[in-house]
Order: structure tokens, then C-alpha cells, then sequence
């Protein structure tokens, strides 16, 4: 089993995501992903 961590990924990207590689690259992805979900996601009004 592989031993993760958790960290929190900056939307904007760092370097030290481009030292962890490929691992570093997937998780800048999945927040920009996360991040575009979110803008584009009708609000809902409970008003």
C-alpha cells in the first residue's frame, strides 16, 4: 500500500508540486478540476 499524505494543493500551482512529479501534477489537476466544478455549479437560493 502507498503512503499518502495529505496536503493542500494551491489552485495556482507550485513548484513543489512540479518536484513530486507525475503525483504532484495529477493533485494540481484534480484541484483546478474541483475548483472549475465549483464556479460553474448553479447556486442554489434558499431564500
Amino acid at each position: 500500500m502507498k503512503n499518502e499524505k495529505a496536503y493542500a494543493v494551491p489552485l495556482e500551482g507550485s513548484l513543489g508540486l512540479l518536484a513530486l512529479g507525475a503525483d504532484g501534477l495529477r493533485a494540481w489537476r484534480k484541484r483546478k478540476a474541483e475548483a472549475e466544478e465549483i464556479k460553474t455549479k448553479p447556486r442554489e437560493n434558499h431564500g
